[in-house]
């Protein structure tokens, strides 16, 4: 009985390991691969003549990753080249983490864009510069739609624990 157990309960550990989402390389607008080092902060395009500067996109947008764009690149413009904000996105507290040439020292500011959404005006969306990073964050609602994920699945593991010891014991 124990041993069936075990066998169950290794099985069910291993499929939750391997069924997770691998992780991609994503390609950049330059043909490049995103677990490239960073070499330097302006990139010349190889499809057109536009020069190109890397930032870092994290968080709930269809796509995150290392992207090349052109200088003078907004907000909006980049987060639609990453595929667009997921439904789980927190849209009125987006992060900018912009990197400081002199001292290595960063700041952060936070843009609304839900505003900009709502009223059209472009003053609420920044420019993007070389070498930031934009952390778009998750709402908080959906921490406790994963916490209950979670709760669904330990549940269902001790209702089919029951149910061999119901039916071994019979």
């Amino acid at each position: 009985m124990k041993r069936i157990f075990y066998v169950l309960f290794i099985l069910m550990f291993i499929s939750t390991i391997y069924g997770q989402e691998s992780v991609r390389r994503q390609s950049t607008t330059t043909g490049r691969y995103t677990d490239r080092p960073s070499a330097s902060r302006y990139i010349l395009s190889t499809t057109s003549d536009a020069l190109l500067m890397t930032v870092k996109v994290w968080g709930e947008v269809q796509k995150p990753g290392l992207y090349d764009v052109p200088i003078g690149t907004d907000l909006i413009e980049l987060i639609s080249s990453t595929g667009g904000p997921t439904t789980r996105a927190k849209l009125s507290k987006v992060k900018i983490i912009h990197a400081s040439d002199k001292n290595n020292e960063s700041y952060v500011s936070t843009v609304n864009i839900k505003k900009f959404l709502d009223t059209g005006d472009s003053q609420f969306i920044p420019e993007i510069k070389p070498n930031d990073t934009i952390v778009v964050p998750i709402k908080p609602t959906q921490y406790i739609l994963t916490s209950l994920s979670w709760t669904q699945q330990l549940l269902s593991l001790f209702s089919a624990y029951a149910l061999i010891i119901y039916y071994t014991n019979r």
